[in-house]
């Protein structure tokens, strides 16, 4: 008897222990800021919705509320409007309940602040909710962010005085915390005030000041937000040319990260920014982008399921409020006679919380570098399933392109090559068509290869360009043996890389050049040289062909095209030449700065 008495409650210590190192690595999970992270948002949804499943297990109530609440967060960064505002209302309930009023504050003034879009009026009723919490516990946790929330709601209402005293207010209370992550939210949102009062140098140097913080701390989703604002600094002073690069920075950070309100946003502003230029076919290019988020985000079936919900929630609310009271009342009955139960209770509870708390903390010493080494491997568990279901994607399409369609173009040469052997007895006229239609769909095909080529990267590297003309180069080889071809690539910058639609442009209009090279040129040498240094790449390709005047040029459809690529990836297309000297095509294209 004695030992199984010793052994329940060794038993019972090591639950304890466990518990706890469960709930640290709960809480350190949790932890984790959204926007700082490096994980796109659905690697961080599999985090949370595991750290959730965890935190359930044991019951811990922090952790399931601070779960729910980085869920949301999520949710809203991917424009998932129901689900971000169900699983803050499950957050609110659990914080409410659990008397977690510094996490119930900071909820509501989040709840606010992202509903400022949708609705201004329950935006408003939230963030003063939350404000008049955080202010009655001066939890300046909390209160330094509701400020500078509170302010973003003002300026949106054209009320630019108090957006500003709220904004000092929050960074006042940030630099006294000395809360690093915090300054540049205070002054990404002073700059956006002093924006809209026509003082844009200081506007500027503010979103100059919040980006290089961001920098710091790998913010990228900041990073993004602080490219798209001073975009729009720009675009204030009628300087629309000047704030397209910014959005075009904001683009490909917001799209790594899934941050598709900015997305949105930035589709909208390029649009505007094009249309003030004149450049209507860039300007409605970015603005049917700009809808297809805007019709994804704002429908009316998400408007009035969030209605419904925020019904069901202050319903509840109501509720609880008058269960609380008659459980108060009913508590006051039996206070007197638990007192004296409490106290010798108390007194046995903490002689045994002590020995837990000494056993809690000589174990947990050893396992902290344990528990981390876990966290990391979740997290990087997570990077790696989402990158894996990326490139499922990716290699699907790709392998659809190819065997779909590729073998229905292959069918259709053999059913030609075979119409040509039955119609032997046509017209020459019929027989020239048929290998016209031969011919054209057998460059389709190579077309399409050079297409799913491009889909199958992420990003095509100088390396894997060069290879790929050296390809081409060789089929125009066992076509045109009169020519001599030769392509040249510098040592430096070797590990220059393009994104997928940049690395196809490139290609096209180099395939396009050598083509007409051999259709019209009548060349002996064609040379293509590749160089690029910090601030430009250049394709220059000489001939020494019969050449051409180009006072008298005829534009056709290849030219046409030629250009509009070089346009697509921001590059410029020159074209010399002149009669019995061959011709030059040279395509310079500015690399953005990283």
């Amino acid at each position: 008897m004695k030992h199984y008495y010793c052994w329940a409650i060794s038993f019972i210590f090591s639950l304890g222990v466990l518990s706890a190192q469960e709930i640290q690595q709960i809480d350190s999970i949790n932890a984790i800021l959204v926007q700082n992270s490096s994980l796109k948002t659905d690697s961080l949804l599999v985090v949370f919705e595991n750290n959730l499943k965890a935190a359930e297990q044991l019951d811990y109530k922090k952790g399931i509320g601070e779960a729910y609440k980085n869920i949301a967060t999520i949710y809203g960064y991917e424009a998932e409007s129901k689900k971000r505002v169900e699983y803050n209302l499950k957050a609110i309930r659990i914080f409410e309940e659990n008397d977690l009023k510094p996490q119930a504050a900071n909820l509501y003034g989040e709840m606010g602040y992202g509903m400022k879009r949708d609705n201004m009026e329950r935006a408003e009723y939230y963030m003063n909710k939350g404000l008049k919490m955080a202010e009655e516990g001066n939890y300046k946790e909390v209160l330094d962010r509701t400020y500078n929330n509170y302010g973003v709601l003002k300026e949106m209402q054209g009320q630019l005085d108090s957006a500003l005293y709220f904004y000092q207010k929050g960074l006042a209370i940030v630099e006294e915390r000395n809360y690093t992550e915090g300054l540049p939210y205070s002054y990404s949102n002073l700059a956006g005030a002093y924006g809209q009062m026509g003082n844009f140098d200081l506007a500027r140097d503010y979103f100059y000041k919040a980006k290089a913080i961001r920098e710091e701390i790998n913010d990228r989703k900041g990073i993004a937000e602080n490219f798209t604002q001073i975009g729009e600094v720009y675009m204030a002073e009628g300087k629309p040319a000047e704030a397209i690069p910014f959005f075009e920075k904001s683009l490909p950070i917001a799209r790594k990260e899934d941050y598709r309100f900015l997305m949105q946003y930035t589709y909208q502003q390029l649009s505007e920014a094009f249309k003030q230029m004149q450049q209507t076919d860039s300007a409605l290019y970015y603005f049917e982008k700009y809808a297809v988020f805007k019709d994804s985000i704002n429908s009316l079936e998400t408007t009035k399921q969030i209605a419904a919900l925020e019904v069901e929630f202050e319903t509840e609310q109501k509720e609880n409020e008058i269960l609380r009271q008659r459980a108060q009342l009913a508590e006051k009955d039996l206070e007197v006679r638990r007192k004296n139960a409490y106290i010798y209770g108390s007194l046995g509870l903490a002689i045994i919380l002590g020995l837990l708390g000494y056993l809690i903390y000589s174990r947990q010493k050893l396992k902290n570098k344990q528990l981390q080494k876990e966290s990391e491997l979740q997290i990087a568990l997570a990077r790696i399933e989402t990158q894996n279901r990326l490139e499922e994607q990716r290699l699907r399409i790709s392998r659809d392109l190819h065997d779909n369609i590729g073998s229905q173009l292959t069918f259709i040469i053999i059913s030609l090559d075979n119409l040509n052997y039955m119609v032997k007895d046509a017209g020459q006229q019929v027989k020239e068509r048929i290998a016209a239609i031969s011919a054209f769909t057998s460059v389709t095909i190579n077309e399409l290869r050079d297409t799913v080529w491009a889909m199958n990267k992420e990003s095509i590297s100088l390396i894997d360009l060069k290879n790929r003309i050296e390809a081409l180069i060789d089929k125009a080889r066992e076509s045109n043996a009169e020519t001599q071809f030769e392509i040249e690539l510098q040592d430096s910058e070797k590990q220059l890389e393009f994104s997928a639609l940049e690395g196809i442009n490139i290609y096209r209009i180099i395939q396009e050049t050598i083509n007409n090279t051999i259709k019209y040129a009548s060349a002996s040498n064609l040379k293509i040289e590749m160089s690029c240094d910090q601030s430009v790449f250049k394709v220059s390709i000489k001939d020494d062909g019969v050449g051409f005047d180009e006072a008298n040029l005829n534009v056709g459809n290849g030219l046409n095209n030629m250009r509009k690529r070089a346009a697509d990836i921001h590059a410029e297309l020159l074209i010399s030449s002149s009669m019995g000297k061959g011709s030059t095509v040279e395509l310079i294209k500015p690399l953005s700065k990283s």
